[in-house]
């Protein structure tokens, strides 16, 4: 592929980011992040199957999965305003090399997930009361830059059982976490209850 080929596919993916990202597609996004969990925990089902309510919560529904979906991203980071960077520098540019940046990459363990979901859940149990988080299941997307999952034992979670939620999980990546699931939480998600499942690509 010639430098002027790339960079064209480049300048494109960067355009589609810019208008997934955008505010107006919050129901796409929250749509990608459920469907992406649920291939990772090697669930088989038609995209039909998960429904994104145009009223939320739940953000996404699942068999009886009612998931409220909370994104944790780098302090003060902009996402759509960085692919708005990135998109208007391929533009001004003649060589892809010049898009390149440097990655240095910093492990997250499943611990180290969970201490970033705990510091999450005290502001949340005053957006929610507390009926709602019983009828439902948190899922945290991880989306940090420069950081990959690090596959590692689950620690133990019995914290969890105190924040109120019917089951709390993540998803990293190719990888989705189920931290907690009480007995009330769908069976798919009990069936996974403290487990790192890792997509499995045939």
């Amino acid at each position: 592929m010639n430098k002027r080929k790339l960079l064209k596919d480049l300048q494109q993916g960067l355009k589609e980011s810019v208008d997934f990202f955008s505010s107006r597609n919050k129901l796409a996004q929250e749509f990608w992040v459920g469907i992406t969990f649920l291939e990772n925990l090697g669930i088989k089902f038609d995209g039909k199957d998960v429904v994104v309510p145009s009223d939320d919560p739940p953000d996404v529904i699942f068999q009886d999965g009612r998931f409220e979906i909370k994104e944790i991203l780098d302090p003060g980071r902009k996402r759509h305003l960085e692919y708005k960077t990135r998109l208007k520098k391929s533009l001004e540019v003649k060589d892809p090399v010049d898009l390149l940046e440097s990655y240095t990459p910093h492990d997250l363990t499943p611990k180290d997930i969970l201490e970033l979901i705990q510091k999450e859940l005290p502001g949340l149990e005053k957006k929610y009361e507390p009926k709602m988080r019983a009828r439902h299941d948190l899922l945290f997307y991880i989306n940090l830059r420069h950081h990959r999952l690090k596959i590692d034992k689950m620690p133990d979670s019995y914290c969890l059982s105190r924040c109120g939620w019917r089951s709390v999980s993540a998803l990293i990546g190719w990888g989705s976490l189920v931290y907690y699931a009480n007995g009330l939480a769908p069976t798919f998600l009990r069936e996974k209850r403290g487990q790192l499942t890792m997509r499995k690509f045939s």
